[in-house]
Formats: structure tokens, sequence, C-alpha cells
């Protein structure tokens, strides 16, 4: 078993854990722990550890890339004001 933690305020560690988790069964073989840490220092952001328990298989250790979005290189036809005819 190999063990991944993403950690950082709840919505960081969220966003983490669910980036990394995209696309792959939990199935039993996955444990999964939460531990909230709070702090004194840091009011209204709690700390959160996702802890995860998986197979020493490498298609559990890779993370798939974000998307990025797409870029056209088309350019776009663009009308004169010109040839623009307003009738009445």
């Amino acid at each position: 078993m190999k063990c991944k933690i993403f950690i950082g305020t709840w919505y960081e560690a969220q966003d983490a854990f669910n980036h990394w988790a995209k696309g792959k069964a939990l199935s039993r073989d996955v444990l999964i722990h939460e531990q909230v840490m709070h702090s004194h220092d840091t009011a209204g952001n709690t700390i959160m550890a996702i802890i995860v328990y998986h197979p020493e298989d490498p298609f559990w250790d890779e993370t798939p890339q974000k998307q990025t979005i797409p870029v056209q290189n088309v350019p776009i036809i663009q009308t004169k004001v010109e040839t623009i005819k307003v009738t009445q």
C-alpha cells in the first residue's frame, strides 16, 4: 500500500483530492481518512488533511493533467462598417 496526502485549507485539499480521484474507481482497496485541524492564528480557515491509502500500482500514482482552453488559430472574418448598408 502507498499513501498520498492532500493538505491545506479545506477547499484546497478537497480540490486537490477531487482532481487526483477524477476517473479512478475508488473501491475497497482504497482507504480514505480525513483529519481536520483547527488553528487559532488562521481564524475561519480550517486546515484539513485527506490521507489516501492505495495499492502500489502506477495507475494510482498519476494525477491527470488539467485541461486547458483550446486556442483557435483560424482568423475571424470581420465586417467593415463601410460595407454595412442601413435601410429605413
